[in-house]
């Protein structure tokens, strides 16, 4: 009794001793200091807690079970005191702006089933008994800014855990495979963090397990064949390229995201056959191997995403067995043989097989297959009022492709895409059908058919798209095919919901009938590289949706009609090389949109307009091979003198250099299945003995020529000069303007040479890099070397001019950029590096050097010492890459490379600097690094990261507070302040794969780039 009696004491006086719940929740809104719509104006002693906004109470007493204040604009943190609330069973206060550290007292909530704190800025790591408390059920910690590695605390075996989303975060080392130990987790969302090594084995022994996600990390190794074990697995995510999520504030930021996810092997083969599983998503994972040759009844699949991998042999003919599938991607893979005709494309809403090597014939499809495009969903149930569940939503519908969605409506519309490009399919096109079940749904479909790039040579019938009629609009893609006649162009009178139609390269004869004026909603019309005829139909104008007009390269004749200045849509306007005649209208300037003007190649005559002054946009456009005259009017964007080439008459602007026709005025194109006109073959036929003739001397000639230019440079100081070169480029101009390489004329010094400053002529100046004669041994091997990189243009490469190569001198001539090199831009305080635009701009144009470098040259170039001393500004701050081509020099020249020559400390990948090995991505690292710089304003080797130790560069600088759960820290502190924050973060994560030291890691500069132009909005 007396033990009793203690034990009441005890527990009363443990009560009175708590703070009361209104006390702590005073305390929570005084943490709070910013509240935009007013919503804890009502918090105040006068009512009871249990009536404010957002509280809910248990029935009879004062104890608060629920605090649920999503998107209400708060800012602050969340005080310790919150973990006093001890009845507190569900916690939501997601899409908010609270930042700082999650309290560990929140762990330790004895009732806490569901906690949402996504759509937050909150930093650090997550505590360390948050994933297995017992009770808490939902768990959502994504979209912030947490780091460190993920644990689970196993003493509960996290028993009750059923949803767990820490998605968007900047988490990293592995996934725990402790994991595998909360048997009835449902749903588990990894994506967009920084993980790596291997998804666990012990996954799959989550028998409840119904998604998975963990796109958008770094993981390699193999898929693990347990995950065939999760019996109600629905939903498999192993990739994603973009996020096009409906979400706002979702797709800011995750948009931002890189793949960089990169598996061996293939899918294993027990997961296609799977019964539950309805979604496999997996583009550009790096899968290999073939599709499984038998499906069975039990395929259950909706969904499969397999684009941009490496799968090859046939398309399984059985896989029509998956009934239900109405999304299917096999796009970019090394596919053949033949595409089963039994498929369900009819009701599949997205269907793309593009870029494979799947030949044959196209059968007709049945247009009345059972068809079930429901969309999936997994969530919390229906019988779940916990919170908002659509977070946990996973469906087919949301997932991104290629800038659709399928089951999303957008302006009350939903897309359907058929995509066969790219193949070698041959024979006539079939007409395509959608299935009745989803024309008769209250849907409304819009239609993209892309059949391009194929050697299809006509259609089966006038109709190409059953029931055209019923669908919003209609876009239709048949270029580069052989189609002849006028088959083309009957389809296209005929669909009237036509938005955009594109044949361009066939072989489709006839005229624009005047009936194209009933496609009112048209868009886009392209038929270049045609044998269209006749003249323009005045009709044209009553389009006044058209924003592309492209009808070059074809033998339309006639006058351009004036009123195609109504089209004030109007973007882009083509009707080069063709037979036109007449003035170029004045009132083309009333379609204040445009953007391209090409007209060149034609009998046009007259002057050009002078009413073209005024368009704003107008930044591309082609008069050349005219008969105009007159002045050259003075345009808001300027162009070079090739666009009024071949105008004779034409003046003020340009020399008359500039405009002589130095060809014929009807060059000769090459187009795919196009036959010369007659008149061609007339010419050559005629032309030929004397051809022959000519080609004979011109070969001696060049042979003669050759042999003197090589002894001239080998022995004499002859300057050998490229196509940009002025004529006043020789060595005697070149070393008297650099003052005899005097040290007034330095402006740099690098591993290869120095670089001096020379104006040839008054106000024209180059740069020479005068090269350190021991690094390169052999003239004549440095002579066919620097061949090559002089043929090089790129407009963010430094353009080489001109070289000379003696025993005892050596120097290269480029372009001069007066704006400096990167080094000077990042580390002066000005503010223009400060600020994103610019950083953007910069990091675009290196980028898109080095991928024409990786991508674009024969041989490749692997440039090997990217460092902002090499990367050039001019006055617009554009960015340049030099130093191009040096490093493979010097290992042609000599017989040995070295990281010390070839590289600069701090810069070096890993695996270049311990085993020299060279490779495309060890210019990505040394990109990364020249991001971080770029970012933080800091050198690679900074003096400030002298604290901790020697050689501790950037790259380790920044992963240490990434870790700590600091990147803001890596920035500038007027970058960040600055923003968009969301654009840094997705930059800093772009430089953070790019320094990866796993190369499979690490992406390439293809992948960097798609990267960065999504980072572009």
């Amino acid at each position: 009794m007396a033990f009793l009696w203690f034990f009441l004491f005890s527990f009363t006086f443990k009560v009175s001793n708590s703070t009361p719940d209104s006390t702590v929740l005073l305390s929570f809104k005084n943490s709070i200091f910013d509240d935009p719509l007013n919503i804890l104006s009502s918090w105040n002693s006068s009512s009871s807690h249990c009536s404010w906004y957002g509280v809910k109470c248990a029935n009879f007493s004062d104890k608060v079970t629920s605090l649920s204040l999503p998107q209400s604009g708060f800012s602050g943190e969340i005080p310790a005191v919150i973990g006093d609330l001890k009845f507190l069973e569900v916690l939501q206060l997601q899409a908010n702006n609270f930042s700082g550290q999650i309290p560990v007292q929140i762990s330790s909530l004895p009732s806490l089933t569901v906690l949402n704190l996504s759509f937050n800025s909150f930093s650090g790591y997550i505590p360390d008994k948050f994933i297995g408390t017992s009770g808490l059920k939902v768990i959502d910690l994504s979209n912030n800014l947490l780091s460190g590695r993920i644990s689970v605390d196993n003493s509960s075996g996290c028993e009750f855990l059923t949803h767990l989303r820490l998605s968007n975060n900047f988490l990293s080392d592995n996934i725990p495979p402790e994991i595998g130990n909360c048997n009835n987790l449902r749903t588990l969302l990894l994506d967009y963090n920084l993980l790596q090594g291997k998804i666990p084995a012990e996954l799959g022994r989550i028998s409840e397990l119904r998604v998975l996600d963990v796109s958008m990390n770094s993981l390699t190794d193999v898929i693990p064949n347990e995950m065939a074990n999760c019996k109600k697995l629905s939903a498999l995510v192993l990739t994603n390229l973009m996020d096009f999520g409906s979400d706002e504030k979702s797709s800011s930021m995750n948009s931002f995201r890189g793949e960089f996810n990169a598996f061996d092997l293939g899918v294993p083969v027990e997961l296609f056959f799977h019964s539950n599983l309805q979604v496999l998503w997996a583009p550009r994972a790096n899968l290999r191997g073939q599709l499984p040759a038998r499906w069975s009844e039990v395929c259950s699949l909706r969904v499969l995403n397999l684009g941009q991998n490496y799968f090859d042999g046939v398309i399984p003919e059985n896989i029509v067995m998956c009934e239900n599938l109405t999304f299917l991607d096999l796009s970019s893979n090394n596919l053949s043989g033949y595409l089963p005709w039994q498929l369900h494309v009819p009701c599949m809403t997205y269907f793309n097989i593009s870029r494979n090597r799947i030949s044959g014939n196209i059968q007709a499809y049945n247009r009345n297959g059972i068809c079930d495009g429901t969309v999936i969903s997994y969530g919390l149930g229906s019988n779940s009022d916990d919170m908002d569940n659509t977070w946990v939503e996973f469906t087919y519908a949301n997932l991104p492709f290629q800038g659709y969605k399928m089951g999303l409506m957008i302006d009350e519309s939903f897309a359907i895409v058929h995509d066969l490009s790219w193949n070698s399919f041959t024979g006539s096109v079939p007409v395509f059908f959608i299935a009745d079940q989803l024309l008769e749904s209250n849907s409304t479909f819009s239609y993209s058919l892309l059949l391009n790039n194929n050697m299809f040579d006509g259609l089966s019938r006038r109709e190409l798209i059953s029931d055209c009629g019923k669908l919003q609009s209609v876009s239709v893609n048949l270029s580069e095919n052989k189609i002849v006649g006028g088959m083309g162009m009957t389809f296209f009178l005929d669909c009237l919901r036509l938005i955009a139609f594109e044949a361009a390269y066939n072989q489709i004869e006839g005229s624009l009938d005047p009936g194209i004026g009933n496609l009112t909603i048209l868009e886009r019309l392209d038929f270049r590289g045609n044998r269209l005829s006749g003249s323009l139909p005045n009709r044209l104008e009553e389009l006044k949706n058209l924003t592309w007009i492209s009808l070059g390269e074809n033998n339309l004749s006639g006058e351009i009609p004036p009123e195609l200045g109504q089209l004030a849509l109007l973007k882009v306007l083509d009707l080069s090389h063709n037979a036109l005649t007449g003035s170029i209208p004045a009132s083309l300037a009333n379609a204040s949109n445009l953007e391209t003007l090409l007209l060149g190649h034609n009998r046009l005559y007259g002057e050009i307009p002078s009413s073209f002054s005024l368009l704003s946009h107008l930044t591309v456009l082609d008069f050349s091979f005219n008969d105009l005259s007159g002045p050259i009017p003075s345009l808001q964007h300027q162009t070079n003198c090739s666009a009024y080439r071949g105008n004779e008459r034409l003046y003020d602007k340009c020399p008359f250099s500039a405009l002589s026709s130095e060809g014929p005025s009807y060059p000769p194109t090459h187009k795919k299945g196009r036959i010369m006109e007659p008149i061609i073959i007339a010419a050559v036929t005629s032309a030929f003995v004397l051809l022959c003739l000519v080609v004979v001397a011109v070969i001696i000639c060049r042979l003669r020529r050759k042999k003197v230019r090589r002894l001239g440079t080998l022995k004499g100081k002859v300057v050998v000069t490229f196509a940009d070169a002025p004529k006043e480029l020789n060595y005697d101009t070149v070393v008297r303007a650099t003052g005899n390489f005097s040290l007034r004329n330095l402006i740099g010094t690098g591993g290869f040479g120095s670089t001096y400053k020379a104006e040839l002529v008054h106000g024209y100046h180059v740069a020479v890099k005068r090269l350190y004669i021991g690094r390169f041994h052999g003239i004549q091997q440095f002579d066919a070397e620097i061949r090559t990189l002089g043929r090089i243009r790129h407009k963010n490469l430094v353009t080489l001019m001109g070289y000379y190569a003696g025993e005892n001198e050596m120097f290269l001539i480029y372009n001069y950029l007066s704006g400096g090199n990167l080094e000077t831009f990042i580390h002066d305080k000005s503010g223009e590096n400060e600020r994103w635009p610019v950083i953007y701009k910069i990091t675009m144009g290196i980028a898109q050097a080095l991928a024409y470098l990786h991508y674009s040259c024969a041989p490749r170039i692997v440039h090997r010492d990217i460092k902002p001393s090499n990367i050039l500004l001019d006055e617009n701050l554009d960015a340049f890459l030099s130093d191009f081509g040096l490093a493979r020099l010097l290992e042609v020249s000599e017989t040995h490379a070295t990281t010390d020559v070839a590289g600069t400390f701090g810069y070096v990948a890993p695996e270049y600097a311990t085993t020299c090995r060279v490779s495309d991505k060890a210019d990505v690292y040394s990109f990364g690094v020249v991001i971080l710089e770029l970012l933080s304003g800091k050198k690679s080797l900074d003096p400030s990261f002298s604290d901790y130790g020697n050689g501790f560069n950037i790259v380790e600088w920044t992963r240490m507070l990434i870790k700590e759960g600091r990147p803001s820290a890596v920035f500038s502190a007027e970058l960040w302040e600055t923003g968009p924050r969301e654009n840094l973060l997705g930059m800093l994560r772009l430089a953070y794969a790019s320094t990866a030291e796993t190369l499979s890691v690490r992406p390439s500069m293809k992948q960097v780039l798609e990267k960065l132009k999504q980072l572009k909005t």
